[in-house]
């Protein structure tokens, strides 16, 4: 009896002992597939993202921080100078009048498909028929997203070395805002995750899609804003506080709260102020005229004057006008001109400038 249930244990033990080992094996062997399955499905999905390229995005990293981000000069209708518009030859323009444009998505002119659509270059071309022959050259230093700052630094970096006669600075509500993009606290990360075009554009996907603006966006920012990914070296930004003014809630934020400290010198009116005045020393210094336009109010105007700036303002353009025929909503501060807005507001700009300034022939 002692001896039967002696193999009956041992036979046990050895039975515990397959099914340990077949567990084992199989717990492996599970493993292995789920591991083979992730990688092939991983690889399939980075050859296709590298097959299936993006579009080539509209801007690019600045090495100039100040500046943060620039027009791409591969992408369609910028030239080698980063600017929306035909290429130039600095040497050619030496004896024309020269009008710099600095601002925004407004300068850039967002809404209208073609350069030659666009309120600066339309400018050019209505004072050049007006003067009779070619003597005035505009150039439109409109980046979609900058503010004051960043304007300040286009002046410093760019527009200067043109050495303009007029430059004409145009105002937007989002001028004392962080930009639209900025650059990642973690740079070499932010490179080294975009090293996979497949688990960025997944993300990207999630993160930009309805459910991820409702769900995800907005947490992702507050605690993880590097994850905020929108192409290699750039990162979004919040937009304003629910409970901030109407009109800037369609922007980027403007409180510091909302924004990294390293950008906090872009933000508020104070700010905005010293940079107006910045801009308008160094302009001044060079003999440059200095005019305003844009969707300037009377606290803003009252600045400008201060500071020397002539101002015709989009408000005086378009009065007694709807804009919204002209493709702005005055409800909806984050619309742009159409054509018709653009043609509207570079002939308004033309008649004044042939009034007010003296473009020798």
């Amino acid at each position: 009896m002692l001896c039967q249930l002696r193999r009956l244990i041992s036979s046990q033990v050895v039975f515990n002992n397959i099914y340990v080992q077949f567990k084992i094996l199989k717990i492996r062997d599970i493993t292995l597939i789920c591991l083979i399955t992730f990688v092939s499905f991983f690889l399939i999905g980075e050859v296709l993202a590298r097959i299936f390229k993006e579009p080539i995005p509209m801007l690019v990293k600045s090495e100039n921080e100040k500046l943060v981000y620039e027009l791409n000069t591969h992408y369609e209708g910028i030239n080698s100078f980063g600017m929306r518009d035909k290429e130039i030859n600095i040497n050619e323009m030496k004896d024309l009048y020269k009008i710099a444009v600095i601002g925004d998505s407004h300068t850039y002119s967002m809404k209208v498909k073609k350069f030659e659509e666009t309120f600066p270059y339309r400018l050019e071309e209505y004072l050049n028929q007006a003067m009779g022959k070619r003597i005035v050259k505009v150039l439109n230093f409109g980046v979609p997203g900058y503010n004051t700052a960043q304007e300040l630094e286009v002046l410093k970096s760019k527009a200067l070395m043109f050495q303009p006669n007029l430059i004409i600075l145009q105002y937007c509500i989002n001028d004392t805002h962080v930009c639209n993009y900025i650059q990642p606290k973690y740079k070499s990360l932010n490179s080294l995750i975009h090293k996979s075009k497949f688990l960025v554009r997944t993300w990207k996907n999630i993160l930009y899609s309805p459910f991820g603006r409702r769900f995800l966006f907005e947490w992702i920012g507050s605690h993880f804003p590097d994850a905020l990914l929108t192409q290699e070296g750039l990162v979004g930004t919040l937009r304003a506080a629910a409970d901030d003014v109407l009109a800037h809630r369609p922007h980027p934020a403007r409180t510091q709260d909302r924004v990294p400290r390293r950008y906090h010198y872009m933000l508020g009116k104070e700010n905005w102020r010293m940079h107006i005045q910045t801009f308008a020393h160094l302009s001044q210094q060079k003999g440059i005229s200095l005019l305003a336009t844009g969707f300037i109010d009377e606290e803003e105007k009252a600045v400008f004057l201060s500071e020397g700036f002539d101002i015709y303002s989009f408000f005086e353009i378009f009065q007694g006008k709807d804009m919204r025929y002209y493709g702005y909503n005055p409800d909806n501060t984050a619309s742009h001109f159409n054509a018709n807005g653009c043609y509207l507001a570079a002939e308004a700009l033309a008649d004044y400038i042939q009034k007010q300034y003296v473009i020798p022939r």
